[in-house]
C-alpha cells in the first residue's frame, strides 16, 4: 500500500491532488529536462555517478536541441553540461520550472512528486532502503514513470536512510540513461560497454607530475600538485614547483636538507616509500619540520617487520599489498574490461591515466578529457583501481 492511501486509510480522508502555487523562475531555454540531485539531507538518496549518466545522455540530446537543468542544494555537485538553478529555486520556482520541462529525472525526493502533479513523464531512482510501491509517484500514469531500483533479490529494504555501502550506488549509469532518453523518444541508444565497478575515489580528481616541466596548479583547477621524486628525482625542478605552488611530495629517497630548511611549509604532505636503501634518518628530519608524512612499503613478512624497528617512532608503515583482478567481485567473469580514470600523471606534454600506463608510456592523451582505455593486467595498475571507473563489453 502507498503511504498516502495508508494516511488516508488511518484519517478517514479522501486523496486528491495538492493545489502548488507556482512562482516564475527565468529561464533563457524552452526545450529541457530536469535533473533533480538533491537527497533531502539522506545518504542512501545521494546517487554518486549522475555526471556519468549525465556524460551518456548530453551528446543525443544536444542533436535533438534538448537541454539539461539541474535542480538541487547549492552544496550539491554541479554537473557539467547542466543549466544550473542548482540553490536558486525555493519550492514554488522548483514547480514552476519542472513544470515547463519534458521530463523529470530524480531519486525518491520532493520533486518526484511535484513532477507527479503535473504528469510529467519521470524516472525515478530509488535506494533499497524503501518499498518503492509505498514511495512511488502517485498521480502519474504507469506509462509515464520508470523506476529505477537496485537489484533487490532477497534482501528485504533496510530502512536506513544513511546505508553503508549506498545501494543506489549499484544502479549502472547507463541503465538510468537509456530511460531517459527514452522518454524523449530515443529508442536507439545502446552503448558497447557496461559499468562493473566504480572506485571509490573515482569522483577526487588527482593530478600527478613527474617533474619534466614546470606545471601552473591553477589552470590545472587543483589547490596543490603530487610530484613523483619516485618518478624522477630532480631536485632542481622540485625547487622551481615547490617555488610556484604548494606540493604534496612522493619519493623513495631522502631530499637535500637544504631544500627542506627553505621550503618545506611549502610541502603539503609527504609520502615516503620505504625501499632497500631506506633512510629513517631522513624521516627525523621530516617530523623536526612539523611536515606531515606517511610510510608506505611494498615489502612482506619479515622484511616488513624488521622495518618497524627501523622507524619505531616515527609511526605506522602502511603495507602496499599485491592485488589483482580476482581480488574485486565485480571483475570476475569478465573477459573484455576497459577504464577510464580520474587519475592523471603529467609527463612532458601528455597526460597518463595510470602508473602502469605511463611506465609503459601508452594511453597518453594531450589534455585531461577522460578516454576509455583498455585494462592494463598489472599489480601497478590494480594498486590504483579506486581512481577508475571499470566497463565491460555487454
Amino acid at each position: 500500500m502507498h503511504i498516502l492511501e495508508s494516511y488516508a486509510l488511518q484519517n478517514d480522508l479522501k486523496i486528491d491532488k495538492p493545489l502548488i502555487y507556482e512562482k516564475y523562475f527565468p529561464l533563457t531555454i524552452d526545450k529541457f529536462i530536469t535533473l533533480d540531485t538533491s537527497s533531502l539531507g539522506t545518504k542512501a538518496l545521494n546517487y554518486d555517478h549522475w555526471q556519468l549518466v549525465v556524460d551518456l545522455i548530453y551528446p543525443k540530446l544536444k542533436e535533438l536541441d534538448i537541454y539539461i537543468v539541474q535542480l538541487g542544494e547549492k552544496t550539491d555537485q554541479l554537473l557539467q553540461n547542466c543549466y544550473s538553478t542548482m540553490g536558486q529555486c525555493n519550492f514554488n520556482q522548483k514547480a514552476y520550472v519542472i513544470s515547463k520541462s519534458l521530463a523529470h529525472v530524480s531519486t525518491n525526493n520532493e520533486s518526484c512528486h511535484i513532477a507527479s502533479h503535473y504528469n510529467k513523464k519521470s524516472v525515478v531512482v530509488f535506494s533499497n532502503n524503501c518499498y518503492t510501491g509505498q514511495f512511488k509517484p502517485y498521480w502519474t500514469d504507469e506509462d509515464k514513470v520508470c523506476i529505477v531500483e537496485p537489484p533487490k533479490g532477497s534482501v528485504r529494504p533496510s530502512y536506513n536512510p544513511n546505508e553503508e555501502p549506498k545501494s543506489i550506488n549499484t544502479i549502472a549509469p547507463e541503465e538510468i540513461a537509456s530511460k531517459i532518453l527514452a522518454l524523449v523518444g530515443v529508442h536507439t541508444f545502446s552503448p558497447e560497454l557496461k559499468t562493473v565497478k566504480i572506485g571509490k575515489s573515482f569522483y577526487n580528481s588527482r593530478i600527478d607530475s613527474d617533474l619534466t616541466h614546470l606545471l601552473d596548479a591553477n589552470k590545472l583547477k587543483v589547490a596543490s600538485l603530487i610530484v613523483r621524486m619516485d618518478f624522477n628525482f630532480n631536485e632542481a625542478n622540485l625547487v622551481k614547483q615547490l617555488e610556484a605552488c604548494p606540493c604534496s611530495v612522493i619519493t623513495s629517497k631522502p631530499i637535500s636538507d637544504e631544500i627542506l630548511n627553505k621550503y618545506h611549509k611549502k610541502i603539503v604532505e609527504l609520502v615516503y616509500y620505504i625501499e632497500d636503501d631506506h633512510s629513517p634518518e631522513f624521516i627525523r628530519k621530516i617530523k623536526q619540520k612539523s611536515i606531515n608524512y606517511l610510510l608506505r612499503t611494498r615489502k612482506e613478512g619479515k622484511e616488513i617487520n624488521d622495518l618497524k624497528l627501523d622507524y619505531f617512532d616515527y609511526g605506522l608503515i602502511q603495507p602496499i599489498k599485491a592485488k589483482s583482478r580476482d581480488d574485486f567481485e565485480e571483475l570476475k567473469g569478465k573477459n573484455k574490461l576497459f577504464y577510464k580514470s580520474n587519475y592523471f600523471i603529467v609527463h612532458g606534454n601528455k597526460f597518463y591515466p595510470s602508473t602502469a600506463a605511463f611506465l609503459n608510456k601508452e594511453q597518453g592523451s594531450p589534455n585531461m578529457k577522460h578516454e576509455i582505455h583498455p585494462v592494463i593486467d598489472s599489480p601497478l595498475f590494480w594498486e590504483e583501481e579506486e581512481h577508475f571507473q571499470f566497463l565491460a563489453k555487454k
